[in-house]
């Protein structure tokens, strides 16, 4: 089993890889910008032409670095993910008096372990490989906004500059998907590593089960999980259904959809359960208290789940003003990134005050803070 705080833990070292990834390409975007000549119609739209094909390139070099070093990141992950699960589970088959074997000397997990790797970082680097195009149509977009603003009069040349500047640290770095959907990089990365690993671990568990003949599974619970993982979080199914008296574990928790459990996103943990030997570890009135859980924001009382996704909003906000000051300070613009330095500061200490008022924690697990409610 692994924790909500520990799937938090997990997902950070990737997600700092591709936030340095997202900087040094809006860095690159944010110097070219700064040297823009519109000064003459002709020269401008051949140098946009170059510069935008040296935006998509430096971009794929910059993509070929972040591969090699999140290869290395992403399987250390998975194998830490999948051994701390393991143990926990292997523990409780001992207790019940069965012997399982170590992780890397069943074949059957070995394989489920590599292709749930594999499988991840195909993912990441296809979505990875969509940002190239969309840094140069940022750039472009960019440089044309600045052009028309410059020559209608509407901005001076260096308040057009500083303003595409802004917007493009602002905006990130989208990934795209074939359904034409699109998503912030580093919102896409953390979801889909945290999807990766939860499916991961509980094929792991799946095999383990299926090895040891174990038909019984509880699922972990925490305080502000999403509204309809609440419904079975903390209970005992049935793997094969065939239980009188615990229901079914698939139809109940939407195991294999995207929205259930092991779905996107999502921070449970099945773990085995043997009748007369386990000990539940979260009965009814344990499951209502951490659903009913509230906590108070200016003035404003909201559950637990709410409270987290404040908390994700400023997350995302204080890395939008850092990124729009690494821009300005690459486009040599030192007074708009001492105002984005400025913004950054605020934010964080509108963290600080939500977290004080609503008693949630940032706890500091091997080096990296990660969210849990105290």
């Amino acid at each position: 089993m692994l924790s909500a705080t520990q799937f938090d833990a997990l997902t950070v070292p990737i997600t700092d890889l591709y936030e340095e990834y997202i900087t040094s390409v809006i860095e690159d975007i944010a110097r070219r910008l700064s040297k823009m000549d519109m000064t003459e119609a002709a020269a401008w739209q051949m140098q946009r032409m170059i510069e935008s094909g040296a935006v998509y390139e430096n971009a794929l070099e910059e993509i070929a670095k972040l591969t090699g070093k999140s290869v290395p990141v992403l399987r250390q992950t998975f194998e830490k993910a999948g051994v701390t699960s393991m143990q926990f589970d292997d523990a409780i088959y001992k207790e019940a008096g069965l012997n399982p074997l170590p992780l890397n000397m069943s074949p059957a997990m070995v394989d489920v372990l590599k292709a749930g790797l594999v499988k991840t970082s195909g993912i990441m680097n296809n979505l990875t490989m969509t940002t190239a195009m969309d840094a140069q149509v940022q750039f472009i977009d960019a440089a044309n906004l600045a052009y028309l603003q410059t020559t209608t009069g509407a901005m001076s040349y260096n308040q057009a500059i500083t303003q595409s500047v802004r917007g493009v640290g602002d905006a990130g770095l989208f990934v795209h998907y074939p359904s034409g959907h699109r998503d912030r990089l580093d919102v896409a990365m953390r979801r889909t590593v945290l999807t990766g690993v939860s499916q991961t671990t509980s094929e792991l568990q799946d095999a383990r089960a299926e090895e040891l003949g174990a038909d019984l599974v509880q699922m972990s619970a925490h305080i502000g999980a999403r509204p309809t993982h609440q419904v079975w979080q903390g209970k005992v199914f049935s793997r094969s259904g065939a239980s009188n008296k615990y229901p079914p574990f698939i139809e109940s928790t939407g195991y294999g959809t995207g929205d259930g459990f092991a779905g996107y996103g999502c921070r449970h943990s099945q773990y085995p359960f043997f009748e007369g030997i386990s000990e539940n570890a979260y009965n009814a009135q344990d499951r209502e208290a951490m659903k009913s859980k509230t906590v108070t924001y200016n003035g404003e009382k909201m559950t637990v789940y709410e409270a987290t996704q404040k908390q994700r909003y400023i997350e995302r906000t204080i890395r939008q003003y850092k990124r729009r000051k690494a821009a300005h300070l690459a486009a040599g613009q030192n007074e708009a990134a001492s105002a984005a330095n400025v913004m950054v500061e605020k934010w964080q200490a509108r963290m600080d005050d939500l977290i004080k008022q609503t008693k949630l924690s940032r706890l500091k697990i091997d080096g990296v803070y990660v969210r849990e409610q105290i």
